[in-house]
């Protein structure tokens, strides 16, 4: 994927300089059934234009790797499975506040990865000010296992559900970019 060139105009957060105003992270791995879900949605969303504002990346099982790309964000959506105890399929969001509860229970190595990321802004100060998990209930995780029926069925719901967390991160950056003017 092209990277648009860094611009003042593309600054998202008039404090920290970042790169992009939103940035939509797709995580986990593919080839663990339902796990591979956030990168799923990623891919797909990465076929449509949200201009030069919105990234959309797949994360995969990239961890701490991530960090520079998390730091540049003012607003990331986040795309995982999720393991809440609803049935599969099931289409959950979490704010940033309820992350570290979510981390808590790893159902795919990646998570690990995730949690320290998260640590690791926040102790730099640079965590994103806005961070939205959207979930998808995985049935199963298992290792060379295609994604299950309901995790497949949940795709078009978890991506009206991005396409609205989108447009209301970039009405606010907006009207945050007015106040500043």
């Amino acid at each position: 994927m092209e990277l648009e060139p860094y611009t003042e105009e593309l600054r998202g957060c008039p404090v920290k300089g970042n790169a992009y105003p939103v940035l939509v992270l797709g995580v986990g791995n593919p080839l663990m059934g339902d796990d591979g879900i956030g990168v799923e949605l990623a891919h797909r969303l990465q076929e449509r234009d949200y201009g030069p504002l919105v990234h959309v990346e797949e994360g995969g099982t990239l961890g701490m790797t991530l960090l520079p790309l998390l730091e540049d964000a003012d607003t990331v959506i986040l795309l995982d499975a999720v393991k809440t105890g609803a049935p599969p399929g099931t289409v959950v969001t979490r704010s940033r506040d309820e992350l570290p509860r979510h981390f808590s229970l790893v159902i795919s190595p990646h998570q690990i990865g995730m949690k320290e990321v998260l640590g690791a802004a926040q102790l730099c100060g640079t965590l994103p000010r806005i961070i939205t998990l959207v979930g998808v209930e995985a049935g199963h995780t298992d290792f060379c296992q295609p994604m299950s029926a309901e995790v497949r069925e949940a795709v078009p719901q978890a991506l009206d559900l991005v396409e609205t967390l989108i447009a209301r991160a970039l009405e606010e950056y907006q009207a945050r970019k007015d106040a500043h003017a």
